[in-house]
């Protein structure tokens, strides 16, 4: 009997320590200086004057590496926010439009540090409106991997955070998403389509033209 109960107290500090490292490394961290995030506790009436933005970066079965690091999320040229592997994000952002970009470091095959590279979208955050960036790992092989802000819908928000479909476990809410999680939202004020723009892709030939082995695949 004292063997059981020995035999479950340990399992029980086991699984502490294994959450606690869980919720140590997915999570992000905002800039509360950026000139158009809205910080702190957020009024109804304030709500209606800005953009429910939600981040959202699952932990992908098929990852290793540099590319597992934390990604740097900006908007208008200034950073947003970090975030780590396996967590969402909401920020609550002022009217504005601009680049979006997710900054990332990746291997190229000829170089032996990591090299920061990036991937963009121009949205308009519009007031009133909910977002969700699914941050989208992009596996380019010997160009490296880039993450892409995909814009996603409520639904397809909702399947992203549950395990499976080539993610590992569930992605958790963190910051002001724990108040307003993706799991218990049953409808919301989507933007048009027109809010976010699709661009050409940003080809690594052309932005990363120092890396000496690009020059050989034109």
């Amino acid at each position: 009997m004292s063997s059981d109960r020995g035999s479950k107290g340990r399992w029980a500090r086991a699984w502490v320590l294994i959450t606690g490292a869980l919720l140590l490394t997915a999570c992000a961290t905002v800039n509360k200086q950026h000139p158009l995030v809205l910080e702190g506790v957020v009024t109804e009436a304030q709500m209606a004057e800005v953009a429910r933005v939600y981040f959202i970066r699952p932990k992908p079965y098929k990852s290793k590496g540099v590319s597992d690091a934390r990604v740097r999320i900006s908007f208008q040229n200034e950073t947003l926010l970090t975030q780590a592997e396996g967590n969402y994000s909401l920020l609550y952002i002022r009217p504005a439009m601009g680049l979006l970009k997710v900054h990332s470091e990746t291997m190229f095959t000829d170089q032996a540090v990591p090299v920061e590279v990036w991937r963009a979208r121009e949205y308009k955050f519009i007031a009133g409106k909910t977002y969700f960036v699914y941050v989208r790992q992009l596996n380019e092989e010997f160009r490296g991997v880039f993450y892409e802000p995909q814009p996603v819908s409520l639904a397809e928000a909702q399947q992203l955070i549950q395990p499976g479909d080539g993610f590992v476990g569930g992605t958790l809410a963190t910051g002001a998403a724990r108040s307003a999680p993706i799991d218990r939202l049953t409808e919301v004020d989507a933007p048009p389509a027109s809010a976010v723009k699709e661009l050409l892709p940003a080809l690594p030939e052309n932005i990363y033209k120092q890396e000496k082995y690009l020059y050989k695949v034109r």
